[in-house]
């Protein structure tokens, strides 16, 4: 058995069983179009699916509807303040994102940078799912002798937001993808932008959790799992 094929249907056993914390056996069965005793059995015994049943299972669970719909039912909003820690705090969301992320961008990014501390979770969720490093932007200057880029953007007369890396973590020409949980008007975003640039690095993608208005779509490939109008 070829191990691309034998890791391919343990990595759709694992996402059936973390959808299935969400999704109804009967939801799942009418998403993949497979029989309930057959995701019953995956889910629930050590049965591998087949090649073709595998594929079906990772292309039905991790298309961006499911992944929006699973996020959207994990996020509790009170009196406007949107509290998505069911998601940051939730092994089996992070996984399904980090499966989604893996699948939507398809290698395209080859270090993930995150801003402390929202977003950390989720960039080592998708750095153990995807084998890419991860790369922590930190408030405060580290106190190092090795260089250290600042990446700061103003967003008024005396309002800025700025962010640190140590240079060696932003390899030249490296293809970055950043994550965040939450934006509105991409101040963060812009500043981990420029951290990028100062490095060398390519800005390519962007993935936050949840985006406010449109401000925030600060690359052409910028994508909320929740989007919402502001």
């Amino acid at each position: 058995m070829p191990q691309q094929n034998y890791e391919e249907r343990l990595r759709a056993v694992k996402i059936l069983r973390s959808a299935r914390k969400f999704l109804s056996l009967s939801k799942i069965s009418e998403l993949t179009g497979l029989s309930l005793s057959i995701i019953s059995r995956y889910s629930s015994e050590y049965t591998l699916p087949s090649e073709g049943n595998a594929r079906e299972i990772i292309n039905s669970l991790l298309s961006k509807q499911i992944i929006s719909n699973i996020v959207a039912n994990a996020i509790k909003v009170y009196n406007g303040f949107y509290d998505i820690s069911g998601v940051t705090w939730n092994p089996d969301a992070l996984l399904l994102i980090s499966e989604y992320v893996k699948k939507r961008f398809n290698g395209n990014f080859d270090r993930i940078l995150t801003p402390e501390a929202g977003g950390i979770s989720l960039a080592t969720s998708i750095s153990i799912s995807s084998g890419v490093p991860m790369v922590v932007a930190k408030k405060q200057r580290p106190i190092s002798s090795e260089p250290i880029i600042e990446g700061v953007h103003f967003y008024g007369p005396a309002s800025y937001t700025v962010f640190y890396v140590p240079k060696r973590e932003l390899p030249k020409g490296g293809k970055i993808l950043i994550v965040d949980d939450f934006s509105v008007r991409g101040h963060t975003l812009n500043a981990l932008i420029e951290l990028i640039r100062k490095a060398g690095a390519e800005p390519r993608s962007m993935l936050v959790i949840v985006g406010i208005g449109k401000d925030w779509k600060l690359l052409p490939d910028s994508e909320a799992l929740i989007e919402i109008s502001g």
